[in-house]
C-alpha cells in the first residue's frame, strides 16, 4: 500500500513539472488557456487572426513565436484592422489624429518660418541634438507626442490605452481590467485619454489642470491623497453647456479620424431655424449681432459664447541628460509618468546610485538618453482674448507658441539656451499670424467652454463688424 502511494505521488510530481499543454476547451488555439478575455461577436475570429503567433505551440515561448502584441498599431493596422475595415483604416491613417500635421505645422512654422514642414515620420532624429531642428524634433517626439496613437500613453489609469485603432475602440485602463470588446461608438473617456491637461476637450468637462509646483497643488482632501488618473490634479470650472445637456464628444465630432472628408456637425447645423443637424438646439436670432447672415464666416461663435479660456504662459521645456534630481523634486509631478517615476526613484538614492535617465521616442518606441522637463511662468484661466486669424476672421486666441527649449548635456554643458520661436512679425503667409497687434505667439483655437454670450464681447464684436463690413461696403452698419 505504501508503494502505491509513493507511485501516485511520483506521477503527480512529474506531471506538475511538465510544460503546460495548449489543450484548453475554451479555444482550440490554446490562447485562452492563459488569456481569459471576452470578445465581442464581430471579433470572435480567433486570436491568431490578428495577433498571429504559433497556436500549436507546446510551451508559452513556442506559442508566442511570431506574436504581434499590438496589431492595431499604425504600422500594422492595415494588415490587421484593414482586412475588414479598409476604408476606415485608410481615412484614419491620413487624419490629423494619426499624422499630427496641425501640431507639427504650428510648432515647426514657429521655429523655422518659411521652411518645409516635415511629416510625422520625417521628423529628424539627432542623438544628441546638434541643431535647432534636431532639438525641436526631439521635443516633439519624446515629450509632446505622449498623446499620439503610436504610443500607449503615460502610466496613469486615465491615460493608458491601446495604439492605433485600439486607442479609440478598446477600453482604457481607467475602466478596470483590460477587455477585448471593440466599441463602434467611442465614449468620452476614450477621448479624454488624449485630450486632457489643458488641451481642447478637457475644458469641455470644465477642467483646468493645476500648477505643477507642490505649493500650488492640492494633493490632500480631508487628509487623504486624491487620485491623479491623468497625472495631475485639476480645478473644477464651468463645463460646456452642451456637456451639461448630456452631449458627448461624438455627438458633434461624429466622424472622428475614420470619417475621411465627412464633415463634423457645426453650430449652425443645430441652431439655425432649418436645423439640418442631428440635434435640436435653441434657434439663433438672425437679427442679433454675430447671427446676421452678413456676419457669417466673419466671427467664430466662441468669440461671444466662450465662458473662459486657457492661458498657460511661458512654457519652458528643458532636456537634461543627467539632471540633478534634487533640483527637480518639487516638479516631479508634471503629467509625465516617465519624469515622475525617474525623479521619485532617484531622489531617494545616494548620488552615486543615480541612474542615467531615458525617455521613449513616442513614434519609434526606442529609448534615448535624457528627460524632457516642463514648467510654466503662469497657468491661468481668465478673460477670453480675441484676434484675427490669417484669413481675417475674428476668433479666440491663446499663447500656444509662448514656449522655449533648453538642452543641458551629460557633462552639464548648456548646448541650447532658451530657444524660442522666430516669429516676430505678422507674417500672414505662415498661417499663424494674428492681425490685431497681439503677439503672433498667440494662435487661434476653439475653446469648448460654450455658454451664454458675454455682453462686453458682444459689444466689441458689434464695433468690429461695423468697421469690418463697413470697410468693404463703404457704409457704416448700425445695430
Amino acid at each position: 500500500m505504501i508503494r502505491l502511494y509513493i507511485n501516485i505521488l511520483v506521477i503527480c510530481l512529474l506531471s506538475a513539472c511538465q510544460p503546460p499543454f495548449m489543450d484548453s476547451s475554451l479555444g482550440k488555439s490554446g490562447c485562452r488557456r492563459c488569456h481569459s478575455v471576452e470578445l465581442d461577436p464581430a471579433h470572435d475570429i480567433g486570436c491568431n487572426a490578428c495577433h498571429h503567433g504559433t497556436p500549436e505551440g507546446y510551451t508559452r515561448v513556442q506559442a508566442h513565436n511570431g506574436l504581434i502584441p499590438m496589431p492595431s498599431h499604425p504600422s500594422r493596422m492595415a494588415g490587421a484592422c484593414g482586412r475588414c475595415h479598409a476604408r476606415e483604416v485608410t481615412a484614419a491613417g491620413s487624419s490629423g489624429h494619426f499624422t499630427m500635421s496641425g501640431v507639427i505645422r504650428a510648432v515647426w512654422s514657429g521655429f523655422f518660418p518659411g521652411e518645409q514642414v516635415p511629416t510625422l515620420l520625417e521628423l529628424p532624429i539627432e542623438e544628441p541634438p546638434c541643431t535647432e531642428k534636431g532639438l525641436v524634433s526631439d521635443m516633439l517626439r519624446r515629450r509632446c507626442f505622449r498623446c499620439h496613437v503610436y504610443y500607449q500613453g503615460d502610466d496613469y489609469i486615465g491615460t493608458t490605452r491601446g495604439t492605433g485603432c485600439a486607442a479609440c475602440h478598446l477600453s482604457i485602463k481607467a475602466k478596470g481590467p483590460w477587455d477585448h470588446k471593440f466599441r463602434g461608438k467611442v465614449p468620452d473617456i476614450r477621448c479624454l485619454s488624449c485630450h486632457y491637461g489643458n488641451f481642447v476637450g478637457w475644458d469641455y468637462y470644465g477642467r483646468f489642470e493645476m500648477d505643477f509646483e507642490d505649493d500650488f497643488r492640492v494633493p490632500l482632501v480631508e487628509g487623504e491623497h486624491i487620485q491623479r488618473p491623468y497625472g495631475m490634479e485639476w480645478h473644477d470650472m464651468t463645463p460646456d453647456v452642451h456637456r451639461t445637456a448630456g452631449m458627448g464628444c461624438t455627438d458633434c465630432h461624429h466622424s472622428g479620424p475614420c470619417g475621411g472628408k465627412e464633415r463634423n456637425v457645426t453650430c449652425t447645423d443645430c441652431h439655425l431655424e432649418d436645423k439640418t443637424g442631428p440635434h435640436s438646439g435653441p434657434p439663433m436670432d438672425r437679427k442679433r449681432i454675430g447671427h446676421r447672415p452678413e456676419d457669417a464666416g466673419l466671427v467664430a461663435c466662441a468669440v461671444c459664447h466662450a465662458v473662459w479660456a486657457v492661458q498657460d504662459r511661458g512654457r519652458s521645456l528643458i532636456r537634461e541628460d543627467f539632471p540633478d534630481y534634487d533640483d527637480w523634486s518639487y516638479l516631479a509631478i508634471q503629467g509625465s509618468s516617465e519624469v515622475e517615476t525617474t525623479v521619485k526613484t532617484c531622489v531617494n538614492l545616494p548620488y552615486e546610485d543615480w541612474t542615467i535617465p531615458r525617455m521613449l521616442d513616442k513614434i519609434t518606441g526606442a529609448y534615448r538618453q535624457g528627460l524632457w522637463f516642463e514648467s510654466f511662468t503662469e497657468r491661468r484661466w481668465g478673460l477670453v482674448e480675441l484676434g484675427e486669424d490669417a484669413y481675417g476672421r475674428l476668433t479666440v486666441i491663446r499663447p500656444i507658441l509662448d514656449l522655449s527649449l533648453t538642452y543641458v548635456d551629460f557633462s552639464g554643458v548648456v548646448r541650447f539656451d532658451n530657444l524660442q520661436p522666430k516669429i516676430i512679425n505678422d507674417d500672414l503667409g505662415s498661417g499663424n499670424a494674428t492681425r490685431t497687434g497681439i503677439s503672433p505667439l498667440w494662435l487661434p483655437y476653439s475653446p469648448h467652454t460654450i455658454g451664454p454670450a458675454d455682453a462686453f464681447r458682444t459689444i466689441y464684436v458689434r464695433s468690429w463688424l461695423n468697421k469690418r463690413i463697413g470697410f468693404f461696403s463703404g457704409i457704416k452698419l448700425l445695430n
